[in-house]
């Protein structure tokens, strides 16, 4: 009888990381403990997914591109700690370490029984996200986070402008999370065509919800490519296309006749708001630095806010994780990461096809090139990374 060891403390990493937020915690006033310790700015779930790689560590099987990648933290956490004397690492762990210990944990339990087990605490969290997201748009009220104690003010004829939160907090959170498990549910293998438009459709509800411009167009962009296929050469056409005319004329539908959406049809893709100006604005700060000075090292944290203030831009966040990665890293650690990065990137994907490994691989980089999470303690590519596992349950 061959026995499967089932990584318990992942699995609970994993439930507790997409379910159990901060946001969800602070009800109960986490916020406390976060400002004890920077230690829970991580989130249970992270701390727990680190846990479980450090006590499965003489399990665990580190391929060549994890290990490689390990190399390149190694030399950053030198340069940045050692010798630029910047201890601030916590949004690092976040967005470059933690991925890489999870995929090792993942590679090495690469059996469908755990990643069954994935899979359903995946699904579960969506069912979840999606729920909530509805509800808060139909009640709007925030039940998690900053909004649930009821100081926001409802105009009712400002409600496009009403976001939800749900259980990660910010809106562009929430739809990140949200965009980047769609197509992996259009590629599932063993969900049925009519399964797969619905949990699509839930999905891009609950984008409606959160008002994120970005992620409503590239999900929908996303929906096409993936069955581009499909619609022609399949003995399911029909199904597909009919699909698909239920839903669109649905998303249409919230769009002109409902306030959900509204940021995309008041403000356009890109529009005149303050958020998309502050993403264009921001490139102007490279008027007044020399990229040479920015070739390996980067400067300090703090030294970010001086040039702003010199560029005459420091009333603007920036949105843009690849200006804060040049600034704080440098361009070589910056290029070294992206490329060292592509490996571990492919292997994951690769399962997929290469024309779907493509398509999924480009509306990642331009969602989290849309907003300054990535560089700011998102874990997007954890994301990523956990959903192509889950939904990958045929060993190829």
């Amino acid at each position: 009888m061959n026995y499967i060891y089932i990584p318990k403390l992942l699995l609970w990493g994993v439930f507790t990381y997409l379910i159990i937020t901060n946001s969800v915690l602070s009800i109960v006033g986490y916020g406390a403990l976060i400002e004890a310790n920077p230690i829970f700015k991580l989130g249970f779930g992270q701390i727990l997914i680190f846990a479980a790689f450090f006590i499965y560590f003489k399990r665990l099987i580190v391929g060549k591109p994890e290990r490689n990648m390990f190399y390149v933290i190694m030399i950053m956490l030198f340069v940045n700690m050692f010798i630029k004397g910047e201890y601030q690492i916590t949004n690092y762990v976040s967005s470059i370490i933690l991925p890489v210990c999870l995929s090792c944990l993942l590679y090495t339990y690469e059996n469908i029984c755990v990643k069954k087990k994935i899979k359903k605490i995946v699904l579960l969290f969506f069912y979840i996200e999606c729920g909530i997201a509805i509800v808060e748009r139909i009640l709007m009220f925030h039940l998690f986070g900053d909004g649930a104690n009821g100081d926001d003010t409802v105009v009712m004829f400002e409600t496009y402008e009403f976001r939800s939160r749900a259980l990660w907090g910010h809106p562009l959170s929430n739809s990140a999370i949200i965009t980047f498990i769609l197509p992996f549910i259009l590629l599932d293998e063993e969900f049925s065509i009519k399964k797969k438009n619905l949990l699509w459709g839930l999905g891009m509800l609950a984008l409606l919800c959160f008002n994120s411009r970005m992620s409503i167009v590239c999900s929908a962009v996303i929906y096409v490519l993936i069955n581009y296929k499909a619609m022609f050469h399949s003995r399911h056409k029909k199904k597909i296309l009919f699909g698909m005319f239920v839903i669109a004329v649905g998303f249409f539908y919230a769009l002109f006749f409902t306030s959900l959406g509204g940021r995309l049809l008041n403000l356009g893709l890109y529009g005149s708001d303050s958020s998309s100006l502050a993403r264009t604005e921001i490139l102007d700060i490279f008027k007044s630095v020399d990229l040479r000075d920015f070739i390996f090292m980067g400067v300090p944290y703090s030294h970010i806010a001086m040039l702003q203030y010199k560029a005459g831009l420091d009333y603007l966040i920036i949105e843009n994780p690849w200006i804060i990665f040049i600034f704080r890293y440098g361009i070589i650690q910056t290029i070294a990461m992206v490329l060292f990065y592509i490996p571990i990137f492919k292997k994951w994907l690769k399962p997929y096809g290469i024309y779907n490994a493509w398509i999924v691989s480009l509306f990642f980089i331009a969602i989290v090139s849309s907003s300054n999470s990535l560089a700011v303690g998102s874990t997007a590519i954890v994301q990523l990374f956990l959903f192509a596992y889950a939904f990958q349950l045929k060993n190829k």
